[in-house]
């Protein structure tokens, strides 16, 4: 049997770097409704300030503004 290429391996590797940045996406934007239902939008809103600012801070603005960039492009898909 053939060993996978390191080009196959780095593709694969790629992939699920994005699924998993996808699921994350997609678990602060249920985070974020929850907060809404329970605290009402101002303070969802403060809350998630907050918390985007943390992630800001301990990976980086490139990994927030990544992070903002998937929540809203899985937003506008429904």
């Amino acid at each position: 049997m053939d060993k996978p290429s390191a080009v196959l391996l780095s593709t694969e590797r790629l992939n699920s770097l994005e699924t998993m940045r996808q699921a994350e996406a997609r678990e602060w934007i249920l985070r974020y409704n929850q907060k809404t239902k329970e605290l009402g939008k101002t303070k969802a809103s403060a809350w998630w300030q907050t918390t985007i600012a943390d992630i800001s801070r301990r990976r980086g603005e490139a990994a927030a503004d990544d992070l903002r960039r998937k929540m809203n492009e899985i937003r506008r898909q429904g």
